[in-house]
């Protein structure tokens, strides 16, 4: 009676003796008694093994299974977010190249044109390539060399093909003249240099 008298004593001081919570003269007692009693001791042994509940395992595997779908559609999505994103550069590099071409011009490459030089006038009439039409013309005249830049940009129904047609009036003595970066006259040679 003695025994189990003490063995139950024991076994309510063993959610203390778990937790940590006992004092060194109760810690002592319940070693004492656990060395000597098999049944207090796989007691004890069983409590220190906290087992889940089946509810509490069952959440846990729902979670993992939310998590690894939730994991899947952020790869899909991030997959779906890339193939996106590359057709939309993709698509975007000929829509610059258009819309610079359409809207902010091009320089003029094989064009025909004739042009006269007289000391008051630097005249230059050309055709563009079939298809297009003169945006802007612009003149540069520094210490006696004429930079000419002429832009095109494709006609359209509201664009008509329009020529060449420009005159310049000089403000010095014109010693070469370039249209678009090429070396078309020069004042020595007194003729036009273009093919």
């Amino acid at each position: 009676m003695s025994k189990n008298l003490s063995c139950e004593i024991i076994r309510d001081l063993f959610p203390s003796y778990v937790d940590n919570v006992l004092s060194d003269a109760s810690i002592q007692a319940v070693e004492e008694h656990i060395r000597e009693c098999e049944a207090c001791a796989k007691i004890l042994a069983d409590m220190r093994l906290p087992e889940e509940p089946e509810e509490a395992v069952q959440e846990k595997l729902r979670q993992d299974r939310e998590i690894n779908f939730l994991k899947k559609v952020k790869r899909r999505h991030r997959l779906v977010v890339c193939c996106i994103l590359t057709v939309a550069v993709l698509l975007a590099v000929p829509a610059v190249v258009l819309i610079k071409a359409v809207y902010f011009g091009q320089t003029l490459i094989n064009m025909d044109f004739n042009m006269t030089v007289s000391e008051d006038q630097v005249v230059i009439k050309g055709e563009v390539p079939e298809g297009h039409t003169v945006k802007e013309s612009s003149f540069k005249e520094e210490n006696g060399v004429l930079n000419v830049q002429i832009m095109c940009m494709p006609s359209a129904f509201f664009r008509p093909q329009k020529d060449v047609d420009e005159v310049y009036r000089p403000k010095g003595d014109i010693q070469k003249i370039y249209i678009n970066g090429d070396l078309i006259w020069e004042k020595e040679a007194g003729t036009n240099l273009a093919p």
